[in-house]
């Protein structure tokens, strides 16, 4: 009974004033667990200045919560780190796989190990107990850009924390403009060999697939997947500025329609609208480009000022999380309904702890996972970092959607909601 209690106390928090989770992990700067003097000669080399470290993707891994720093600036000394889900709320970031292996200074030319991560931006933990990750290569991106390595994807096994593959991707699927923001996989029939992965080129408006049995990639590309000139204007921390961004991060859902396959459900950053393509079309590089073109389907449009840079997708409630830059927050729609602004509601939302909410992740135990980092002004501004700076919130799923247009829909309303349902138009 006081269990009782306790959840409709707290779900009446939630409904009635979009009240925040109080942030499982926080940091005025980010440090690292450094080895013996190693700190005192990265501080005096400027192989780690403080304040260029800005977290940006994580993910989640039994008792490994995983987080990346591109390498905005200088005086990175990790991109891929790892803390612990039960540790303290400010620890320490530990590299990995390890600090030999993770460790590039600004001075370097290249990398000594393949399991070195350069820069990387979101990463994906599959069902096989894999890490997934897609370096860009670069250091110093909004200074004097340095392509320390080629862009790659890298498979790491979490069980044994080793390099499994590193598959440097060829200049016939790039572009001079890419930038590799996500990956998301799909691992389609027994064991785990036989899987495809999917990484967007946001600066280059393409989609890059990559099949681990075959170990090739090819490029796949579509009028959707550019920006929307009208939903390029932002204003987040008081700060405005203009991105012309393209699809920066995509989920995979089952499908109803083609059997075998998944439907892989996209949206350019700078846009308000959902698309979405099956993966029967992506996964053969022979496909014949009409068929590209007119396979992507529009599914709806979330509503004015509803632009995001991460989703991400829970298979238990069939609802699909957004992050949502201009409002501070994030907003989910449950696939069982159409596609309209009313059934997108903003289910938390705060101007403070959710400044530039940049990435969200569903744990295989159904929990949300936030992280916002005030990327407005550490690109554009500058930061106070005598204050918090940067959170990681996290909340069961069922407790985020209860009163919300994103519950789980009854056997009639599901009925109705698909009489309802508009069609999609190309």
């Amino acid at each position: 009974m006081k269990t009782i209690t306790l959840s409709l106390i707290l779900l009446t928090i939630f409904q009635n004033t979009l009240s925040l989770i109080p942030p499982k992990f926080q940091w005025k700067i980010l440090d690292f667990a450094w080895e013996s003097h190693a700190r005192d000669a990265a501080l005096a080399s400027g192989a780690y200045i403080p304040q260029n470290n800005m977290p940006a993707g994580l993910a989640r891994w039994k008792n490994k919560l995983f987080i990346t720093i591109p390498r905005w600036k200088k005086g990175v000394p990790s991109s891929l780190n790892y803390i612990f889900v039960n540790g303290s709320q400010t620890q320490l970031l530990n590299p990995y796989p390890s600090w030999g292996e993770a460790f590039v200074s600004d001075r370097a030319c290249c990398i000594t190990s393949n399991s070195t991560v350069v820069s990387a931006f979101r990463i994906h933990v599959d069902k096989c107990d894999r890490l997934w990750v897609v370096d860009n290569g670069v250091a110093d991106m909004t200074g004097e850009l340095k392509q320390v390595t080629a862009p790659a994807i890298l498979i790491f096994d979490l069980n044994e924390n080793r390099l499994i593959r590193r598959y440097v991707l060829d200049d016939d699927v790039l572009r001079d403009s890419s930038v590799l923001t996500s990956i998301v996989v799909d691992i389609t029939g027994k064991g785990c060999d036989n899987s495809y992965a999917y990484i967007p080129d946001m600066g280059s408006n393409a989609l890059i697939v990559y099949s681990l049995k075959r170990n090739n990639a090819w490029r796949v590309e579509n009028h959707f997947f550019h920006f929307d000139p009208h939903s390029g204007v932002y204003n987040v921390g008081g700060i405005n500025f203009y991105w012309s961004d393209g699809v920066s991060s995509v989920v995979l859902v089952p499908s109803k329609r083609t059997s075998g396959y998944r439907d892989l459900f996209f949206h350019p950053t700078s846009s308000t609208k959902q698309f979405r393509i099956s993966t029967k079309l992506l996964r053969d590089e022979h496909e014949p480009k009409e068929n590209i073109f007119s396979g992507a389907e529009v599914l709806g449009d979330r509503g004015p000022l509803s632009q995001a840079t991460a989703c991400d997708y829970d298979p238990i409630s069939n609802v699909l999380f957004y992050t949502q830059l201009s409002k501070n927050g994030v907003s989910c729609w449950n696939l069982d309904r159409p596609l309209t602004e009313e059934n997108v509601p903003l289910i938390i939302s705060d101007c403070t702890i959710l400044e530039f909410p940049s990435d969200i992740k569903i744990d295989t135990d159904s929990n949300l996972w936030i992280l916002s980092n005030r990327q407005s002004r550490f690109l554009y501004e500058s930061m106070d970092f005598n204050q918090v700076n940067f959170r990681i919130l996290s909340a069961p799923v069922n407790l985020m959607i209860q009163g919300t247009a994103c519950e789980k829909l009854s056997t009639v309303e599901k009925a109705l909601s698909f009489i309802k349902r508009p069609k999609t138009y190309k």
